[in-house]
């Protein structure tokens, strides 16, 4: 669990607001560079991290954000659709900074996610969410071999989601090499989109319990 949401309630509430004036004064002074000098565009590349910093408290305290594990959420949650997000660069902050950088991380990274989908699959077997609905994530979180083999269709990643991902490249970048334990580069080109329904979702229960089981061990 992250421990900032173990801090006394109201004081969560005093720092989550605080951290979102910060950014919209980082904000307003963007658009102030943009207005008079159209390169200040670029600096959306900076911008949109620290956005996901420091909107990630406020965000989880009013629901926006929706939490199956400590580092994994879904944004706009429905019976519908779950669009799966790894966690932000806040939740690096609280979360991940005991483990060790590479196999040790990426493995406890995917502990995570697994135990996000298996909460999903709780929600599904106890009539809280509906069997139809689909789960979709990039596949960045996970191999397209490990992808395929827990049930998940791959597909590309339309050209929203791309620009999405690209804004917040460093973000990647950052979080990606943590994981490969040395400096890397995702490449957007390779990143698909993994998807499944709740139905095949909880079919694969067996594999994701024998994988999470398995990573827990090591």
């Amino acid at each position: 669990m992250n421990r900032f949401y173990e801090i006394n309630k109201t004081l969560q509430w005093i720092i989550a607001i605080i951290m979102f004036l910060i950014i919209l004064a980082i904000l307003t002074i963007w658009m102030k560079i943009v207005v008079e000098n159209l390169p200040g565009y670029f600096l959306i590349f900076i911008v949109a991290p620290l956005w996901q910093f420091f909107t990630t408290p406020l965000f989880r305290l009013i629901g926006l954000y929706k939490y199956l594990s400590p580092m994994l959420l879904v944004f706009g949650a429905s019976d519908k659709k779950y669009d799966l997000h790894n966690g932000t660069s806040f939740d690096y902050l609280f979360v991940m900074r005991k483990y060790k950088s590479g196999t040790k991380l990426k493995q406890k990274i995917l502990d995570y996610f697994l135990d996000g989908l298996l909460r999903i699959i709780e929600k599904i077997e106890n009539g809280s969410l509906s069997e139809k609905v689909i789960v979709r994530g990039s596949s960045y979180f996970f191999s397209d071999r490990t992808a395929t083999k827990l049930g998940f269709k791959l597909s590309k990643t339309n050209i929203v989601e791309k620009i999405n991902i690209l804004a917040n490249y460093l973000d990647l970048v950052w979080m990606y090499s943590l994981a490969q334990g040395k400096l890397a580069f995702p490449s957007l080109k390779h990143i698909r989109t993994a998807e499944i329904e709740g139905t095949k979702l909880v079919a694969n229960k067996t594999k994701l319990i024998a994988l999470s089981s398995y990573l827990k061990r090591k």
